[in-house]
């Protein structure tokens, strides 16, 4: 491949970007969008950034990697830029309603009572994700494996908090904070959520859930209100992730935080799912054979909890082939995109398939989210929109899926308890059909009767 592959590659990816742009302004729907610009920036911008020389390959010589060489890079690119077509096309297809937000139809009294719920679920859970983070990093201190000692349920307690930020975004946007106390509550709540949440490992699910709030508050609102709501949610969201990914650099605890987020952002230091994708070619089939499903089946073991089950498989390539286990005492895991686990369950083969089967799935559940109450599509539409950036990101997809389930408990709760007055599907405004028992002729000119 040459380097004018790679323009072509990026061309393409600059058409979905278009597309979906033009998307946006004719259904209203914000996900084709958000999934064409990542994209665009882990894969074509990656490149050009080590095309330019700005950045480096990840380099993981040291556990029997090769370096990724331009040329493997290039034929990963056409493979996420073959990916992200399908996916695309597939969305396109299942996805065929205009998302417009009416005005909520909840009756007050269920209004009332799942903001209730979702305020007192806040106040529990918050602090208990503070317990949850403040016990884990002490079982860490202590020498405990994070990965195989330390029960991934205290772990990713914290990710509760993801789903009742979408639910306290989706009543604000309804109006359901509609005096001081109420409207208090839910700031303080989401400045306490933002800052529980803010941290390099969960700097995904950060950038998840404040994308998927922008876009439930802007949802409804004109194109002009619509456009700004979005570029201050999103410059807002990446500007605290790539704060986030200066964080973790401690190798210079002295450096300068802006310029090193600055740096982190500009030139994809964090978007190295080009180079997870590169070196995880490298292990199949040439190390390990194709999973053929086996990575989906995984995420029905994985909320077995290892004490109950010592033998459970592991996940990730690095655990499989022994580079990681309980007693290395690090994690390391260079993740690959959501192409890269397709590619690692069956080649190019798997990765269409899988694209396809994906892109048709978010289309249809964004499709009936049109259907519901519209509180209840809201918060679905903010749950695809929270998921989609770390299931993009790729890697472990039973550990991310296990992500959505500590994330989006509390979701499932409120729509439980609530789902009499939330799925109930929208009626349609058309004339009610008129009876044959109803039916009145009217005659404008009768004739004369004569006795």
């Amino acid at each position: 491949m040459t380097p004018q592959t790679y323009l072509d590659f990026a061309a393409v990816q600059i058409f979905w970007i278009a597309v979906s742009v033009f998307w946006v302004l004719r259904r209203k729907d914000e996900l084709p969008l958000i999934t064409s610009v990542l994209l665009f920036y882990i894969f074509s911008f990656r490149l050009w950034a080590m095309l330019q020389g700005i950045v480096v390959a990840t380099n993981i010589s040291n556990f029997g990697f090769d370096n990724p060489t331009v040329g493997s890079m290039l034929e990963v690119d056409g493979l996420a830029v073959l990916g992200e077509t399908v996916f695309l096309l597939a969305y396109f297809f299942a996805q065929t309603k205009k998302l417009i937000t009416p005005k909520a139809e909840l009756p007050p009294e269920a209004m009332r009572s799942i903001r209730l719920r979702v305020l007192l679920l806040a106040g529990v859970c918050l602090p208990l994700a503070v317990l949850a983070r403040a016990s884990v990093a002490a079982q860490a201190a202590a020498g405990k494996s994070l990965a195989f000692e330390i029960t991934s349920y205290l772990s990713l307690f914290p990710l509760a908090l993801v789903g009742l930020a979408i639910l306290i975004g989706a009543l604000w946007r309804i109006g359901a904070f509609n005096n001081f106390f109420n409207w208090t509550a839910a700031c303080v709540f989401l400045l306490g959520i933002a800052y529980v949440t803010f941290q390099p490992a969960l700097r995904f699910q950060f950038l998840g859930w404040v994308v998927a709030v922008t876009v439930i508050v802007a949802s409804g609102q004109s194109i002009g209100r619509k456009a700004g709501f979005l570029m201050f949610g999103f410059a807002a969201a990446v500007a605290a992730f790539a704060v986030a990914g200066a964080l973790r650099n401690e190798e210079d605890p002295d450096a300068e935080l802006e310029r090193s987020a600055w740096e982190r952002f500009v030139f994809a230091q964090d978007a190295n799912m080009l180079d997870g994708f590169a070196l995880l070619r490298q292990v199949y089939p040439n190390l390990l054979n194709y999973t053929y499903g086996g990575e989906h089946l995984e995420i029905l073991e994985r909320p077995i909890p290892r004490a109950w089950w010592p033998g459970k498989p592991v996940g990730g390539y690095m655990n499989k082939l022994g580079i990681i286990d309980a007693d290395t005492g690090f994690t390391l895991g260079i993740s690959p995109s959501l192409f890269g686990s397709f590619y690692q369950e069956g080649a190019v083969y798997g990765l269409i398939l899988l694209s396809a089967i994906y892109g048709y799935a978010f289309g249809r559940i964004v499709k009936f989210s049109t259907k519901v109450e519209p509180f209840a599509g809201l918060v679905i539409r903010g749950c695809v929109c929270a998921g989609l950036i770390p299931l993009l990101r790729g890697g472990d997809l039973p550990g991310i899926y296990a992500w959505f389930g500590m994330s989006f408990w509390p979701v499932a709760l409120i729509f439980w308890l609530h789902r009499k007055q939330l799925f109930v599907r929208r009626r349609q405004m058309l004339p009610a059909p008129v009876s044959s028992a109803s039916y009145v002729r009217v005659e404008t000119n009768p004739m004369p009767r004569y006795s």
